[in-house]
């Protein structure tokens, strides 16, 4: 066990893959859900000996997690290529939401501490990444904000999750490759479970609600994806927002290529963003 909460835990598994270990009921491809009143707060220790099969979980010595009723999502862990629908109003609304709420410390927030490390991304990563498909150089640039921030996962790694994931959706249908950054090099840079969170996000090994809002905006339902984005907001200290932050700001890059509009600068500037 690598981390532990009152309400959830963190496996490194011997192939080095993540497992997440929770009574709350968002799922994902690497989340083991428990029944909600399963309290886990004098049951998980941090570097706990943790073993698992197909049948239970056991934890330390004296715990044991029963899996024989356990159900299996019937989704794909990868979400399918799409086309993005979405109109304008979705950008700004969203933008709108993320600007009146109480932002702080996020990377919306000045005196945060990756407010100017992101500013300096989108001027000289995403902007120029909207005219040239240079994806070394777009990375290079990317990975200066690994790690950027504070908190168990600091914002520059959840931003960098939220753009990655829907940039990477989308980028088929727009005549581009997907992006990754080297793991490696992202662990070198942020702690290990931030590095394989991001890593899972990149791939598209997405939650329940990251996947719906990325599905949301390629059918072009805005209300749905408000009312997603509303919903994934309060995640974390800051991540829900830094999230959403990289979602709206990889949609509009889409949204600017398949279109050939010029929206970012527009909606950097109604983030705040503008280096």
């Amino acid at each position: 066990m690598v981390a532990a909460f009152p309400n959830s835990f963190y496996i490194k598994t011997s192939r080095h893959e993540l497992i997440f270990v929770t009574n709350r009921q968002l799922r994902s491809p690497i989340t083991i859900n428990l029944e909600p009143e399963t309290n886990l707060r004098h049951t998980a220790k941090p570097l706990e000996t943790v073993s698992l099969n197909e049948h239970e979980i056991r934890v330390g010595q004296s715990t044991s997690i029963d899996l024989t009723r356990a159900t299996k999502s019937n989704e794909s862990p990868v979400p399918k290529e799409h086309r993005l629908t979405m109109t304008r109003e979705f950008l700004y609304l969203g933008s709108l939401i993320l600007m009146i709420i109480d932002n702080r410390l996020s990377v919306l927030d000045p005196k945060g501490l990756a407010h100017t490390g992101v500013s300096e991304f989108i001027s000289k990563g995403i902007i120029p990444f909207r005219q040239s498909d240079d994806s070394r150089r777009f990375c290079d640039v990317a990975g200066k904000i690994v790690g950027l921030g504070g908190g168990f996962t600091p914002s520059g790694d959840d931003l960098l999750g939220g753009f990655f994931a829907t940039y990477n959706s989308f980028a088929r249908a727009i005549g581009r490759q997907m992006v990754l950054l080297d793991f490696d090099f992202v662990e070198s840079k942020t702690s290990w479970i931030s590095a394989k969170l991001f890593d899972y996000m990149q791939r598209r090994i997405l939650d329940d609600l990251v996947r719906e809002l990325i599905d949301s905006t390629a059918k072009g339902n805005t209300d749905a994806a408000i009312a997603v984005l509303e919903t994934l907001l309060p995640r974390g200290h800051t991540s829900g927002i830094d999230i959403l932050v990289g979602v709206i700001l990889a949609l509009c890059l889409v949204f600017d290529i398949q279109s050939k509009a010029s929206e970012m600068g527009k909606l950097v500037e109604s983030l705040g963003l503008s280096s």
